[in-house]
C-alpha cells in the first residue's frame, strides 16, 4: 500500500513540476531551464536526452512494432523500457507541461496585458531566491567562477536590453497592414471597419515554404535558449518577432483551424530537434567544465532579474495589426511594455505587486528548503 502512495506522490510531484516548466516557458524572462535547476533535475533531463541515437530509436521501433503483434506483452516491454531510460519519467514532465501551456496561455496573455506588473513582480520574486540554486551547487567559489558568473550576468542583461518588445511588435504590425492593402481591403473594410477595434479585416494567405522553415528554426533557437537557466525562449520568441504568433496559435487550437495546427506541429518540429542537438551541448559542457558552467547559470538567472523588472516604460500602439487564425484584427490603443525599466509610480498597483513578490519568494523558499538536490561532493 505504502509503494502505490509513494508512486503516487511521485508522480503528482513530477506533474507538478512539469506544470511549472509550462508556466515558465510561456513567461517573457522567465527560463524553464531556471526551474530544471530548482527542481534538482537539472543534469538527470539531460543525462536521459542523450541516450537518443539510432539504436535508441531502432528499439523503440522494435517495441513499438511488437505491441501490434502481442499487444499485451509488447506495452508492457515498452513501458518497461521507457521506466528504465528514465522517458517515464520525462513523459510526465512534458504531460504537466503541456497541460499548463494549453491551460494558461489565453490565462498569461490576459494577465500580461492587463496585470504586467503584478504578475511580473511574482515572478521576480521566485527568481531572486532561486538564484540560491546554482551557488549552493558550486564546488568552489573561486576567481574563475566569479568571472564566469559576472559574464551570465552581463550576457542576460546585454539581451533583455537589446530586445524590445514594441519594436518587434510594431514590425510584425506594419507588416500586417501592407499585407492586408496588397490585397486590397474589400468594401467591407474600405468603409471604416478597418478602424474599429477588433473587428476582421482581410484573410491572408497560409504560410509559405520559407516562412515554415523560419518558425521550425524559431523553435530550435527558443527551447536551445529555455534549457539555459536565466535564457527566456519566450523572449527569444519576441526577439525573432513570433513570440504573440505562438502565444495566439495556441490560445486558439480549440477554433481547430487547420493553419493553427500546422504551425504548431512546425514549431514543435524545431523546438524537438533543437532541444535533442542542445542536450548534448549542455551534458558536455557540464562534464567537463561542471564549476565554470554552474557559476555561468547562476550569472544568467541574476541577469534575467534585470528583464523581470515589474516596471517598464509603457508605449502606446495608436493600431495593431494582428493574425489570428489565418485573420488580421486590428487592435486600437494597446498598451505595450518596452524593455526599459523605471521607478514605479502611484499609478502603479505597488501594494499588490509588493505582495505577489513576497509570494514568490515565499513559493521558492519552499523549493529551495524541501528540494534535496545533491551536494557538490556527490557530482
Amino acid at each position: 500500500m505504502s509503494f502505490f502512495s509513494s508512486a503516487t506522490s511521485a508522480t503528482i510531484k513530477e506533474l507538478l513540476m512539469g506544470f511549472c516548466l509550462g508556466v515558465a516557458n510561456i513567461i517573457p524572462g522567465v527560463s524553464g531551464g531556471t526551474f530544471l535547476l530548482v527542481f534538482g533535475i537539472y543534469e538527470r533531463v539531460f543525462s536521459i536526452l542523450n541516450q537518443i541515437n539510432k539504436s535508441f530509436i531502432l528499439k523503440c521501433l522494435e517495441l513499438v512494432l511488437s505491441c501490434f503483434i502481442h499487444p499485451v506483452k509488447g506495452i508492457k516491454n515498452l513501458c518497461t523500457f521507457f521506466r528504465e531510460t528514465g522517458f517515464y519519467f520525462l513523459f510526465k514532465l512534458a504531460a504537466g507541461t503541456a497541460v499548463a501551456i494549453l491551460a494558461l496561455s489565453s490565462l498569461m496573455k490576459y494577465l500580461l496585458l492587463h496585470h504586467f506588473s503584478v504578475t511580473y513582480s511574482f515572478f521576480f520574486g521566485l527568481i531572486l531566491v532561486s538564484v540560491i540554486i546554482p551557488v549552493k551547487m558550486l564546488r568552489r567559489f573561486d576567481t574563475w567562477a566569479v568571472a564566469c558568473l559576472l559574464a551570465g550576468i552581463g550576457i542576460t542583461v546585454w539581451v533583455s536590453a537589446m530586445v524590445n518588445p514594441y519594436d518587434k511588435i510594431k514590425m510584425k504590425s506594419d507588416h500586417l497592414a501592407r499585407a492586408c492593402q496588397a490585397q486590397s481591403v474589400s468594401a467591407a473594410g474600405q468603409d471604416g471597419s478597418v478602424r474599429e477595434s477588433g473587428k476582421r479585416i482581410s484573410t491572408v494567405q497560409s504560410y509559405s515554404s520559407g516562412d515554415y522553415l523560419y518558425i521550425a528554426l524559431c523553435g530550435a533557437l527558443a527551447i536551445s535558449a529555455t534549457v539555459l537557466p536565466g535564457v527566456s525562449g519566450s523572449l527569444v520568441l519576441i526577439l525573432l518577432g513570433i513570440y504573440f504568433d505562438v502565444i495566439s496559435a495556441i490560445s486558439e487550437l480549440k477554433s481547430f483551424h487547420l493553419e493553427t495546427f500546422i504551425f504548431l506541429g512546425v514549431f514543435g518540429l524545431g523546438v524537438g530537434l533543437g532541444g535533442l542537438l542542445f542536450a548534448r551541448l549542455v551534458s558536455f559542457v557540464l562534464s567537463r567544465y561542471y564549476n565554470a558552467t554552474m557559476a555561468f547559470l547562476g550569472g544568467l538567472m541574476a541577469g534575467s532579474l534585470y528583464a523581470l523588472w515589474p516596471f517598464k516604460k509603457i508605449v502606446f500602439m495608436a493600431q495593431q495589426y494582428v493574425k489570428q487564425a489565418g485573420e488580421v484584427v486590428c487592435l486600437e490603443h494597446v498598451a505595450i511594455q518596452t524593455n526599459i525599466n523605471v521607478l514605479p509610480t502611484g499609478d502603479d498597483p505597488l501594494i499588490a505587486a509588493f505582495a505577489f513578490f513576497v509570494l514568490g519568494c515565499i513559493i521558492m523558499m519552499f523549493f529551495v528548503r524541501n528540494e534535496t538536490a545533491a551536494s557538490p561532493a556527490d557530482k
